[in-house]
């Protein structure tokens, strides 16, 4: 998949994947410019944290210390370019399943927006993968994360409808969750 990836989707922003056997890493943004390679809004994996922080970036647990590939799609494989479409944050990805992740900061009155904007960048991004690579063979997910320092209710039925609706148009299982184990 890698090779795939690297076929057809250049790195605008120097490393835009990178491999991660760690039992535990994070995945947070820039919140600033360091450099060209390192913009505002970019993801990078964090490989220690301090887990007392209540507004955790998205978790991956990597039980089996697997080959865990981690990809920066926003601001690493586009910018923000009016001929890049609106896009995921970034995808983590093993040799059987592949994982879109958007995260987004949000509180109470929040939510239901973010959710919903999470939502219409997974799918342009799936949609624009699913022209230039082939995922037979891949378990294919996508992931909205909201982060809040507190945990809100997540399933009824609008949620449930949005999944359902988000696997019959791309075959993409749709989930609501700030962590994910390989």
């Amino acid at each position: 998949m890698r090779d795939k990836i690297n076929a057809v989707f250049p790195c605008f922003t120097g490393i835009c994947m990178e491999i991660y056997t760690n039992h535990t890493f994070w995945v947070d943004e820039y919140l600033e410019d360091i450099n060209p390679q390192k913009p505002r809004g970019k993801s990078y994996v964090i490989t220690e944290f301090d887990v007392l922080i209540e507004d955790q970036p998205f978790k991956i647990f990597n039980p089996n210390h697997k080959e865990v590939n981690f990809l920066a799609i926003d601001k690493g494989l586009f910018l923000d370019l009016k001929e890049h479409p609106a896009r995921c944050d970034f995808a983590v990805f093993d040799d059987t399943r592949f994982c879109f992740v958007e995260s987004k900061k949000s509180t109470l009155g929040q939510r239901s927006k973010e959710r919903k904007d999470a939502i219409k960048q997974l799918k342009s991004t799936i949609q624009l993968f699913q022209k230039k690579v082939n995922f037979t063979g891949f378990q294919v997910e996508a992931q909205v994360s909201l982060r809040a320092k507190k945990i809100y209710p997540r399933q009824n039925s609008n949620r449930q409808n949005d999944a359902k609706e988000f696997e019959d148009e791309f075959n993409v299982t749709l989930y609501e969750n700030n962590t994910i184990e390989f």
